[in-house]
């Protein structure tokens, strides 16, 4: 992944996932910036373009051919960015089970909301990870996820993570980690994503990943970081249902968005703003 800074623009290309993101870009260049983005989709083979845009400009790039996909409502420092994308391969447009994924977001907003954490076993412990659980962390991954859309499976990655505000939560079992998550603190824009949720299968179903989410918004609160977002598989209910019990909204579908699980997937939006 690597991030481009040009002017008052920056543009972050992501091959791994076959897409770039445009989150800071000046009003008055969106014609000529919407035609380099395509040309340079089209340079790099790149499938997807995404652009974070102020809502005023919205119209604007629809005229361009961006698709308005859903929001982050809580971005740039607690105001709205609305997420607009170019399909440069057609394929990646098409979303597949729209019906059921539908369903899973409903099922996931009837779900009563929970105020604390819960009450784990004896034998687990939630604790903040450390660069030298990066290894475990690494494995932990690599059993859940075929593919991610970033490099979790290795462990100097997530080093290098943790070294750039990236903050890891797990839970242990006996000492082994069983479950893990980050918040991704965008110190730019004063927002968070809670991402690298991952649940050893054998321990699903007993709350670890909430536990985690509730000690990952306690570390957000502490730094001042009170604006979160996630973006969670469309076809995982129990992640979605997760993510709703905190109090998060649904913003939309970013389709087939990220390469996870051996191919791209649907992502849904979900947002907070912490008290």
């Amino acid at each position: 992944m690597v991030d481009y800074s040009r002017k008052s623009t920056v543009l972050e290309m992501d091959e791994r996932n076959s897409r770039m993101k445009l989150l800071h870009y000046r009003s008055e260049d969106i014609e000529a910036l919407a035609k380099h983005l395509e040309e340079l989709a089209e340079e790099k083979d790149i499938g997807k373009v995404l652009i974070y845009a102020d809502p005023d400009d919205t119209k604007a790039f629809e005229e361009m051919g961006f698709e308005k996909e859903g929001e982050i409502s809580v971005f740039f420092n607690g105001e709205p960015a609305v997420i607009l994308s170019r399909f440069i391969d057609d394929r990646r447009s098409v979303e597949k089970d729209a019906e059921k994924k539908d369903e899973i977001v409903e099922l996931a907003e009837k779900t009563e909301t929970i105020s604390e954490p819960p009450e784990l076993g004896p034998s687990f412990r939630l604790r903040r990870a450390t660069e030298a659980d990066a290894e475990e962390l690494a494995a932990l991954y690599a059993k859940v996820f075929e593919t991610y859309p970033t490099p979790v499976h290795d462990p100097d990655f997530i080093r290098k993570c943790m070294r750039n505000d990236v903050y890891f939560s797990v839970v242990t079992d006996h000492g082994k980690i069983v479950s893990a998550a980050s918040a991704d603190v965008f110190t730019r824009y004063n927002c968070a994503e809670i991402t690298d949720c991952a649940t050893d299968p054998a321990y699903r179903g007993q709350g670890l990943l909430s536990a985690i989410i509730f000690d990952l918004e306690k570390q957000m609160r502490a730094r001042g970081v009170p604006n979160l977002f996630s973006l969670t598989r469309a076809v995982s209910v129990g992640m979605n249902i997760v993510i709703s019990r905190h109090g998060f909204e649904y913003k939309g579908r970013l389709i087939q968005n990220s390469h996870i699980a051996g191919r791209f997937e649907d992502m849904n939006i979900w947002v907070k703003k912490l008290d």
